[in-house]
């Protein structure tokens, strides 16, 4: 099922992706071009979906095989990042980052790499223009690895705060309807964390923002020297 869905997909971008840098000539109609790109996106997109419904269907069956090392936090939180930073720019939204420095996590890096990125999209998406993200990391008390993501903005109910982590569960209310999404960030980074030992959780109130919180265990973690 993997490669039936994969394969025709891969087909549409690559095409499209050598249509789009005129390989075997130019495109001459502007209009044109725009539907290449319209394309690309779109089918970028289903690939994403796709892989993201892959991922959960393989952990549920036991069938996800991490690759776990050793990797320092601070570069892998960045290239989290890096996956929403043409959206950011283009809300002018800000990063304001605190990652404690030489943290090392044992890991999958793809796997924590897009939970994270999930968590930051969704702040992203419900963050107004020109709006502050917060990014934390550090190592608390009790040896966990906290990495907190913090927004301002539309919240959500705490009595729904469960429903969240279902599968493609979007919220009823009025809000959430104006935004895109399949329902997935959230399950998949909590599926990726629970799957190292860890969590993910919501603290969350209706108009004033929203803190995600991805926990590593203790045995997971640890500082170089």
């Amino acid at each position: 099922m993997s490669h039936e869905l994969r394969t025709p997909l891969n087909a549409i971008i690559g095409f499209a992706e050598i249509m789009d840098e005129q390989v075997l000539g130019a495109v001459s109609v502007p209009q044109y071009r725009q539907y290449i790109r319209d394309i690309l996106e779109s089918a970028r997109h289903l690939l994403g979906i796709i892989e993201s419904v892959l991922d959960i269907s393989n952990a549920e069956a036991g069938e996800l095989v991490l690759n776990k090392r050793e990797v320092e936090l601070a570069p892998l939180i960045a290239d989290a990042l890096r996956e929403t930073e043409a959206v950011r720019d283009a809300r002018k939204l800000i990063v304001a980052s605190d990652v404690a420095d030489r943290l090392i996590v044992r890991v999958d890096p793809d796997k924590i790499r897009k939970a994270l990125a999930c968590l930051m999209s969704n702040a992203v998406k419900f963050s107004a223009d020109g709006a502050t993200i917060r990014v934390r990391a550090t190592i608390d008390d009790d040896r966990l690895v906290r990495i907190t993501l913090s927004d301002r903005g539309i919240g959500i109910n705490p009595v729904a705060l469960d429903r969240v982590f279902l599968p493609f569960v979007q919220l009823e209310d009025k809000l959430c309807r104006r935004f895109d999404g399949a329902g997935l960030g959230l399950p998949l980074a909590r599926l990726f964390a629970e799957l190292h030992g860890g969590t993910v959780e919501l603290e969350s109130s209706p108009e004033m923002g929203t803190t995600a919180t991805l926990m590593l265990p203790a045995y997971a973690a640890g500082r170089c020297g």
